[in-house]
């Protein structure tokens, strides 16, 4: 699907159904004049409002954010996308065939350490990611095949698909998320590491909250956090961070599945005691646990369930300098982004993508929800700012 506005993808969608207004509002539970809005892109919906349109019109809340569905993919847009598809199916035995000299174990794992530093740390993040992750998909593979399925080769391989994980989302594959899940969770069951294993059950969740299979993943986080809990009385800072994250992707899964006030509990009591057994600043095994995300997470429940007030509030004690991953950083951003939208204060939407941009401007060239709130923007700029947004979105590509 092109970079659509919100507005206009409910409205095609709505014609292609052939519903008129009456019909989908009504059974979408808002107003005929409400819907009007939403389809002119005078009025953003909230999340909640969103999700109820997308049930009603027989399609992934995602699709109406302009995000192609898994099932509908037409192929990848990035070259080096394509070259990740195809070194997945490069099985260990036909990596065996690459004739070039495989990295040691050593080497293979600080090439791995660099690329998740990249991934979380540099405003380059996408072309640093895909510039080495076929190789390290194949080398991985390799290795685990040449190593006899070692603890070291298949720990590495399995923090390499959770990493995958990561960066496939943010590039819209949901689908590819389930194949590189499957091989983390897998790898580290190889490894007989418990907190490998809490790691990939933690990424196993958040691939299935992708893919709008929120019971599951709230099955799964529930499963992996009680793993854990027989190991937290001598537990260790790490021990704390997956299973205060596997509290967290529980609390987004309830949250999914229709049951906030459980979302709002887990975050308040026993997410926030963990994060203080971590504190501030830690990334232990991609989870970015600690006050400040579990804050951020408050704030998405609260924005979830239309309660903007409330979101915004919570916006305001949010320090995001004090968590080391620029993914979190600009996700809250946009969260908060998306909550001025609700309450159409254009210019408040416009400060906070201007500070998204300025951490990860490849991000506006990847995310076609972000890419959609520009759109808006540029329709609904006040005339004394209406030329920097459209500099703005001529700078992320929205304009020739």
């Amino acid at each position: 699907m092109p970079d659509m506005p919100t507005g206009a993808l409910v409205r095609l969608y709505r014609i292609e159904r052939r519903m008129s207004t009456v019909s989908l509002a009504t059974h979408a539970g808002i107003t005929v004049r409400y819907l009007e809005m939403i389809e002119a892109d005078s009025k953003t919906p909230s999340v909640p409002v969103l999700r109820r349109l997308a049930k009603v019109l027989g399609v992934r809340t995602s699709a109406l954010l302009g995000e192609a569905p898994s099932e509908a993919h037409e192929g990848p847009i990035n070259p080096r996308l394509a070259e990740v598809e195809r070194a997945l199916v490069t099985y260990r035995s036909l990596a065996l065939t690459d004739p070039r000299q495989p990295p040691t174990l050593d080497e293979l794992g600080e090439q791995i350490t660099a690329a998740k530093q990249a991934w979380y740390t540099s405003p380059n993040k996408y072309s640093d990611a895909l510039r080495v992750l076929p190789d390290l998909i194949v080398h991985s593979e390799r290795a685990v095949y040449e190593y006899g399925c070692s603890a070291q080769a298949c720990r590495q391989a399995s923090e390499l698909y959770q990493l995958a994980r990561q960066v496939l989302k943010h590039l819209g594959r949901v689908d590819l998320g389930s194949v590189v899940s499957d091989r983390a969770m897998r790898y580290a069951e190889e490894s007989e590491d418990p907190l490998l294993i809490a790691a990939a059950t933690w990424s196993l969740a958040h691939c299935m909250i992708s893919d709008d299979m929120p019971a599951a993943s709230l099955e799964v986080a529930i499963k992996g956090r009680e793993a854990l809990e027989p190991l937290l009385p001598d537990g260790t800072p790490e021990h704390f961070s997956l299973y205060g994250g596997l509290l967290l992707v529980a609390a987004v899964a309830s949250l999914r599945t229709g049951d906030p006030w459980r979302a709002r509990e887990a975050l308040r009591e026993p997410a926030y005691k963990a994060a203080l057994r971590v504190g501030e600043g830690h990334n232990y095994h991609q989870t970015v646990f600690g006050p400040t995300n579990v804050a951020m997470h408050m704030v998405s429940v609260e924005h979830e369930q239309g309660e903007i007030t409330e979101a915004l509030r919570l916006a305001d004690n949010v320090d995001i300098s004090r968590i080391p991953s620029l993914e979190r950083k600009t996700s809250h951003l946009y969260q908060v982004a998306q909550c001025y939208a609700c309450r159409n204060n254009d210019t408040a939407v416009f400060v906070h993508l201007k500070m998204a941009e300025r951490l990860c401007p490849q991000d506006f060239r990847h995310a076609r929800g972000v890419r959609s709130m520009v759109t808006t923007l540029m329709k609904r700029a006040k005339p004394s700012y209406a030329a920097e947004v459209r500099e703005f979105a001529a700078r992320i590509g929205l304009l020739s």
